[in-house]
């Protein structure tokens, strides 16, 4: 069984999966998720299958709500300890806190600046992380183990666990400070060589990498994603991917290949079934299922006592005032696009990276779909007065917990950039990204599609960009990666990772506050 991307989700996520379509097209949603939730449908599956590994493509800390983060996902690892996991390979977000924290994770241990806050030692986990192509770069050897073999009624089982290569591009500088990341199927390759020398011929690769497609969350309709080519510039003798990093569920073959991901925060469970030779150790059939995590079963009681504890702990923290509000500051969409919050954000992002040493970008771009809260100048969640802003209130705005990724683009392709908001994510809808001050366009609504926007119109403090010209330009780790399908960013260039746009936001209320609304005149329409 497989997960990926968990990000400390203790509790269920308050997004939804969909299952299907009903007779009038419209998509049936449906709630999913919730570490209680899962330990049960995983111990239920272990129960009727004797021979069972549990495993992670990466990612199940970092970018986490508070419950988890504030106690540096400790109580994640306690919740998968309780389920069973076997091996983890190391995703991006796993180094949000750098080689050592990651390491402290592994073996247990206080944490060094915040002790431990809990009612019970932390052993650490007791899965392996793997990381054959992470190595460090004083003893070229890898930081983790590279693979495991493990034998089942004497057949030989190799896993092996590879991180995303392009992790320095997406991690703050100090997350992967003296680390190197070699090629993934490069590194598959020499291990699987070395597998095979010790006859193992059951092979399964755990990756933080991944792809994407256009089906439901049990198919794999038009794969793309570098996934696709990794798996093809692979060994055959590798018999399945259980990958993870791009937040989709997939169940696909590639090449003759079992090809899995389990979407992200717990609501997806990845069950494969492999029938193995024991004669010659290879597999003789093989079949996987993406089965949802759904809520009509009972919570794992004690996954539940780890949840309530840290809740309880996490609350005086929750509830701390990090700043002001001068009024409402919201989500909802001028006719142009722009919200008043999503300037806010940008600005904030803009502020944290705008220093040389940490960027120097000159324009921050937001993605409206990781915005997922208003900050509203009446709510009162823990005592604090009308127009004070909490931790948690805030990090409810933006709890994915992305990397700020600041890169070079010139103007033609931030003018191309600009143009890939239109007919998305289908045809006649938008989703216009927010800016930060200092920049501004129009965009005119009956032009057609890649005509949108004329680049005279873009401008910077003023003046209009040069098509030619370099600019610093910052968006979050997703957007980096050309989610929400703005691709250009792909080949944004010199990146420099930095903080975590949820630090971003918070500090930028502590140091600005009363924060007012953003003033909704950055993007104009013409109709």
């Amino acid at each position: 069984m497989a997960v990926n991307d968990l990000h400390g989700q203790l509790e269920p996520p308050t997004s939804k999966i969909i299952t299907g379509y009903n007779e009038t097209g419209a998509p049936i949603r449906v709630d999913t998720g919730g570490m209680e939730y899962l330990a049960t449908h995983i111990k239920d599956l272990s129960s009727k299958n004797p021979n069972t590994f549990v495993v992670s493509a990466g990612d199940s800390t970092g970018a986490s709500p508070l419950a988890s983060a504030l106690f540096h996902d400790e109580p994640t690892i306690k919740a998968l300890n309780m389920m069973g996991f076997d091996f983890s390979a190391v995703g991006n977000h796993d180094l949000d806190e750098g080689p050592d924290e990651l390491m402290r994770i592994q073996n247990g241990g206080c944490h060094p600046k915040d002790g431990y806050s809990g009612n019970s030692s932390f052993e650490g986990a007791r899965f392996q992380f793997l990381a054959a192509n992470v190595v460090n770069e004083s003893t070229n050897a890898t930081i983790f183990p590279a693979y495991n073999v493990t034998y089942i009624q004497g057949v030989p089982i190799g896993f092996i666990g590879i991180a995303l290569k392009d992790t320095p591009s997406i991690v703050v500088p100090s997350g992967v400070e003296g680390l190197k990341f070699l090629d993934e199927a490069e590194t598959i390759n020499r291990y699987v060589g070395k597998l095979k020398s010790m006859g193992v011929k059951t092979i399964v690769v755990i990756i933080h990498d991944g792809g994407f497609q256009q089906g439901l969350y049990n198919e794999s309709v038009n794969m793309t994603g570098p996934i696709v080519d990794v798996v093809k510039a692979t060994d055959d003798e590798v018999d399945v991917f259980i990958t993870g990093h791009t937040h989709q569920a997939y169940n696909a073959v590639i090449d003759g290949r079992i090809v899995t991901e389990a979407g992200s925060t717990g609501s997806v469970l990845t069950d494969i079934d492999l029938v193995i030779s024991n004669e010659t150790y290879d597999v003789v059939k093989g079949s996987s299922r993406n089965i949802i995590v759904s809520r009509d079963v009972l919570k794992d009681s004690g996954v539940t006592e780890i949840v309530k504890e840290c809740k309880s702990l996490a609350a005086p923290l929750e509830t701390r005032v990090i700043g002001n509000i001068t009024g409402n500051i919201t989500t909802s969409d001028s006719d142009s696009g722009e919200s008043a919050l999503g300037d806010v954000i940008a600005d904030a992002q803009l502020y944290a990276t705008s220093n040389p040493n940490y960027g120097g970008a000159v324009i921050a771009f937001m993605n409206p779909g990781g915005i997922r809260a208003n900050l509203t100048y009446e709510q009162v969640s823990g005592g604090e007065l009308p127009g004070e802003v909490t931790y948690g209130e805030a990090f409810s705005v933006q709890p994915f917990g992305n990397s700020l990724v600041t890169m070079t683009l010139n103007g033609a392709q931030i003018d191309a950039l600009l143009e890939q908001q239109f007919d998305n994510p289908s045809p006649k809808r938008n989703r216009i990204l927010k800016v930060s001050k200092g920049f501004s366009y129009a965009w005119n609504e009956s032009a057609p599609t890649g005509e949108k926007v004329e680049i005279s119109s873009i401008k910077i403090n003023g003046t209009s960009i040069d098509p030619n010209s370099y600019y610093r330009v910052t968006v979050n780790g997703y957007l980096a990666d050309g989610g929400d399908h703005f691709s250009v960013l792909k080949a944004g260039v010199d990146r420099t990772g930095g903080s975590i746009d949820t630090d971003a936001l918070i500090n930028y209320l502590r140091t600005f506050s009363p924060v007012a609304p953003g003033s909704d005149n950055r993007i104009a329409l013409v109709k």
